[in-house]
């Protein structure tokens, strides 16, 4: 009889790792993907920070004129969103879950931009460029789907 345990052949080592790791990548994309699958559609109004990340390649860095900036105190924050015409924009930072309306969940780092997993967006080239001039302009919103806890995500770009 072989006195090893069971849990420690390679084999089983190897498969606990595999399910780890893919545990790993399910909490990392959790709050996007709930976002496009289960959230709701608005538009944002939206300006560019920057156009193309010479690392990342044509990931559009996202600003968005209608949310507030943080409030000085760094963790989780709220942005509960009101409509403005057309469009949707932040009606302040709480640091309590609202209790009704559509709300971004963000994270504040002090005095820095919120980040509401909204702040980029990837592009092919051509598009890139012609968001380049779009959005320079402001003429452009953001769609932006938000689930019932907050988690947005960016899904597309509209004129507004």
């Amino acid at each position: 009889m072989n006195s090893r345990s069971v849990f420690s052949s390679r084999p089983v080592l190897v498969a606990a790792a595999l399910v780890l790791q893919a545990v790993l990548l399910v909490v990392a994309v959790a709050p996007q993907l709930s976002a496009r699958v289960t959230g709701m559609e608005y538009r944002l109004a939206v300006g560019l920070v920057d156009p193309i990340d010479p690392l990342r390649g044509a990931y559009a860095q996202l600003d968005y004129p209608g949310l507030p900036r943080a409030d000085g105190r760094s963790g989780p924050v709220y942005v509960p969103l009101a409509r403005d015409g057309g469009l949707w924009k932040g009606s302040g930072v709480m640091r309590q879950r609202p209790a009704s309306g559509p709300y971004i969940a963000c994270e504040s780092a002090g005095y820095a931009r919120l980040s509401c997993g909204i702040d980029s967006l990837f592009l092919s080239q051509d598009k890139a460029l012609r968001a380049q001039n779009e959005l320079g302009g402001n003429r452009m919103a953001a769609i932006v789907k938000i689930d019932a806890t907050g988690n947005a995500a960016v899904v597309g770009l509209a004129p507004r």
